[in-house]
């Protein structure tokens, strides 16, 4: 599997500023999409993790906005693991136009295995970091 997972979708919210373009958490929740369905495709989404008593939540948000996106624009998000540590995972993610690959915004999260009953950090089974292939910076989309 390319370690690059790619979402497509087309923007079909109504804007609800003055300035006609999406708003900012939009962007952050396609990007949370975008997590959750890399990681269902390596198998280990949110029901996976929640069997075997785990649960990954977020400590940061980083994410640049370069660009507007409109009702009706068609994006790609590309994202990958940057990093791997004990209990954490670096998530990285580009959002472009499907039609001119203009770079709209580009983000990035760090995300930490907690036990599902105690919410403490967890070290990351070898299952996990066997899935989830970091991708050298310079092999980045």
């Amino acid at each position: 599997m390319n370690p690059v997972f790619e979402h497509s979708f087309t923007v079909n919210e109504d804007p609800k500023n003055y300035i006609r373009h999406v708003n900012n958490l939009s962007y952050l929740q396609w990007f949370i999409d975008t997590a959750i369905k890399h990681s269902d495709a390596l198998g280990w989404g949110m029901q996976a993790c929640k069997d075997h008593g785990l649960a990954w939540v977020v400590k940061s948000h980083h994410i640049d906005y370069l660009r507007e996106a409109l009702q009706g624009d068609e994006l790609i998000i590309y994202s990958w693991i940057h990093k791997i540590d004990k209990t954490r995972s670096t998530r990285r993610y580009k959002c472009v136009r499907k039609d001119n690959s203009k770079l709209i915004a580009k983000a990035e999260t760090i995300w930490v295995l907690v036990d599902y009953q105690t919410g403490r950090p967890k070290a990351l089974p070898q299952d996990i970091r066997e899935k989830f292939i970091v991708v050298k910076e310079e092999d980045e989309p």
